[in-house]
């Protein structure tokens, strides 16, 4: 019984000593104040809210010209009357001084490969 006692032993120590070896995942929470600290539109000066006026004339112009000539297949053209649409929304909300996150222009104005605008 001795011997029995000391193997169950031993392999509760190995689980044990086994489980600390075993490579852990870390979820990356996002900080408590990171929400409160994204960058919004009324935060820019004028001029910063000029550029990104340009910014997203542009890139509506980018996705016209996309639209027209690029594709005619439906569902791509659909993808980009969506990225137009959500383009105008935020130019009209700029225009009007409304406030939204910044984070909604870079989605927005994405391209959807490599063409940077």
């Amino acid at each position: 019984m001795g011997m029995r006692k000391t193997a169950i032993v031993a392999l509760i120590a190995l689980a044990g000593a086994g489980a600390s070896l075993l490579p852990t995942v870390a979820i990356a929470q996002p900080a408590p104040g990171a929400a409160a600290t994204a960058q919004t539109a009324a935060s820019l000066s004028p001029a910063d809210k000029a550029a990104l006026l340009k910014k997203l004339q542009d890139a509506k112009q980018h996705d016209k010209d996309a639209r027209k000539g690029w594709s005619q297949e439906p569902l791509t053209q659909a993808t980009y009357d969506e990225k137009i649409a959500d383009i105008k929304r935020l130019i009209d909300k700029l225009k009007k001084g409304e406030d939204f996150p910044l984070s909604d222009v870079d989605k927005a104005v994405a391209s959807p490969g490599s063409t940077p605008y």
